[in-house]
């Protein structure tokens, strides 16, 4: 067998080891508990990818959130399910899980979709 080929069955055997090791590390599904630890009283900035928006939101401990977009800045209630979803209402309860994409991003999932990318989580009020 000549180098070009242990070479390559090298690769290929360490990415078969490894890329399980990989994919467990990122897309953790977080609990109800996980997620009000996440969101009770942070800053956080999010991207709509469905609509390609950016925003800004700050999640309070009391249940309102207050977002901010280009447009305007609302006051919203959000909640989290039993289950493990949250949800924010705007004119109707929009509810996802929130999947922890490692490095401090995190993906909101609704009906299989990714439709929010959310980072840079922080300590209060930071609007």
């Amino acid at each position: 067998m000549n180098k070009l080929n242990r070479l390559f069955i090298s690769c290929v055997v360490g990415f078969i080891v490894f890329l399980p090791n990989l994919v467990m590390a990122e897309g953790k599904t977080l609990s109800a508990i996980e997620i009000k630890t996440l969101f009770s009283g942070k800053t956080f900035d999010g991207h709509n990818v469905v609509k390609d928006k950016k925003y800004t939101a700050f999640s309070k401990a009391s249940g309102m959130m207050v977002h901010r977009n280009a447009k305007r800045t609302k006051e919203v209630a959000w909640t989290i399910t039993d289950d493990g979803k949250h949800c924010v209402k705007f004119r109707s309860n929009y509810c996802g899980t929130i999947v922890s994409m490692g490095g401090g991003v995190y993906h909101k999932i609704r009906d299989g979709s990714h439709i929010n990318t959310l980072t840079n989580f922080r300590d209060g009020n930071d609007m």
